[in-house]
Order: C-alpha cells, then sequence, then structure tokens
C-alpha cells in the first residue's frame, strides 16, 4: 500500500472520494474525527449505525457506504469504517488488539473498493490515533504492510 502525506482539511476532496476512518462495532460516532464524519455524513452514520445494530459486526472487517448524502450543494463521497476495536471509550479494545484488526479491515475495506465501485481516490486520516490512543507511527507501520491485490485501490492519501 502506497500512502502520500498531506496536510490540511481531509474532508475538501473531489467527488467520488472515500474517507477512511477507524470506528468501533457498536455504531457509536460520538467523538474525535468520528463526530466530524456524523455531522458531515448524517445519512452516512445512519447506515453504519443500522449496520452495527443489525448485525454482529466483527473487528477486522471494514463497511464501505457509497455516496448517499442529499444535500446538492455537497461532493458526493464515499465513506469507509475500518472495524478496529469493538467498543469505544473506556471500554476500547487494547492497542495490540486494535493493530491487529487494523490490517484486515483495511484489506476487507480495499476488496470492496476493487468491486468496480467507482472511487476516484482515497483519504484516510491518521487512524487508531486519537481516542483509540495507538500511536500513530505504530498504525503506520501496519498500513505500510498491507498487500495490495490486483485490481485493488493501491494508494491512500494520509490526513
Amino acid at each position: 500500500l502506497t500512502l502520500t502525506h498531506h496536510t490540511g482539511d481531509i474532508f475538501a476532496a473531489p467527488a467520488q472520494t472515500l474517507f477512511i476512518h477507524a470506528c468501533n462495532t457498536q455504531g457509536s460516532w460520538g467523538a474525535g474525527i468520528a463526530a466530524a464524519f456524523k455531522d458531515r455524513y448524517p445519512r452516512a452514520y445512519q447506515a453504519y449505525h443500522s449496520h452495527c445494530l443489525s448485525k454482529h459486526v466483527r473487528t477486522g472487517t471494514a463497511l464501505l457506504i457509497p455516496p448517499c448524502e442529499t444535500d446538492p450543494s455537497r461532493p458526493k463521497h464515499w465513506v469507509g469504517c475500518l472495524f478496529t476495536s469493538a467498543r469505544y471509550g473506556r471500554r476500547k479494545d487494547g492497542p495490540e488488539e486494535i493493530l491487529a484488526n487494523t490490517g484486515p479491515a483495511v484489506r476487507d475495506l480495499l476488496r470492496q473498493v476493487g468491486e468496480g465501485r467507482g472511487v476516484v481516490g482515497a483519504r484516510v486520516c491518521k487512524i487508531n490515533s486519537g481516542k483509540f490512543g495507538v500511536p500513530w507511527s505504530r498504525t503506520l507501520r501496519v498500513l505500510e504492510e498491507v498487500v495490495v491485490e490486483e485490481e485493488w485501490l493501491g494508494s491512500m492519501e494520509v490526513w
């Protein structure tokens, strides 16, 4: 997986860009960058929340949400949810478990994106480093070790 690093507003991207963030499996985007996703993409949040409540979601998997917001003045963006922790807050999983879930979740998301979905690029925040409390340098090592298969999206912009 090729990563390029950027600064600025992660959300200032063209239509059909995929935004990726780490999530819990319980359906809560209540803090950190997840709260910003919830504010910007309320319909995507509802899709994520419903997915978590209707299924037994496992860590190490991902949910790809197609553009679903209805505001015509905003670009249509994809949202990728990496399930790296089962819980959130004080009950979040430990750093080792979160890191162990990150690689498989990224691979699952890349597989889904590679199924001819029309994604033009991917932006990932410094996942796991905010409310999950995992040092970014450790997550970065996991991301750099992800082996991309043919027809998968092979690069991400880190914001």
